[in-house]
């Protein structure tokens, strides 16, 4: 089994962090008892929501299949219902009837696809290439080439595998989501 997660994610929802710890303990230290409960209010929403943006993908991936873990939901996909992978906006997962993003693994910026040398984009699995050659999402440098050449590697040596999908909502995460958001709106509007 191999755990893939987000660098750039995991970096931005790091900073993000400190930074709004920064901006509460500043409100704290006004001492006004209700500044101090919008801020918490606000503070807590964001944190949960960077969480859940930056923090909580994944993407695992395993003999049977993968597992892909986004904002709030979570698909179980075994190799046969997996049809088509590419990486023009990030990692996508193309199933019979649906796609499947995958959070953990955006597409590179324009500085690093222009960044990218020539050797980056050899030795990949055969499905990477177009017409001989690979976008700037496939070169195993960036999240979304990375996750995809491993992807790709275990897809291509699938045999006859089932090809069950399963979706789930983290209804906890959403629930929590909501009461927070609405919290700091209520804040807001104070």
């Amino acid at each position: 089994m191999t755990t893939f997660v987000s660098r750039s994610g995991r970096i931005l929802a790091v900073v993000f962090v400190l930074i709004f710890s920064g901006a509460a303990a500043t409100t704290a230290a006004t001492g006004d008892i209700v500044v101090v409960l919008r801020g918490v209010a606000v503070t807590a929403f964001l944190a949960l929501a960077i969480y859940a943006t930056l923090w909580r993908p994944r993407l695992m991936i395993r003999e049977t299949g993968v597992n892909v873990r986004n904002i709030v939901a979570t698909h179980e996909i075994e190799w046969g219902a997996i049809k088509r992978i590419d990486t023009k906006w990030g990692l996508t997962l193309f199933l019979h009837n649906k796609r499947i993003s995958v959070w953990a693994a955006p597409a590179p910026s324009r500085y690093a696809a222009m960044a990218a040398s020539r050797d980056q984009g050899q030795h990949l699995p055969e499905t990477t290439y177009l017409a001989g050659t690979v976008r700037p999402g496939d070169l195993i440098t960036s999240d979304s080439g990375g996750a995809a050449a491993l992807v790709r590697r275990h897809w291509e040596r699938r045999g006859n595998d089932s090809a069950r999908v399963e979706s789930r909502v983290d209804l906890r995460l959403v629930i929590a989501l909501l009461v927070l958001g609405a919290a700091a709106a209520g804040a807001l509007a104070i």
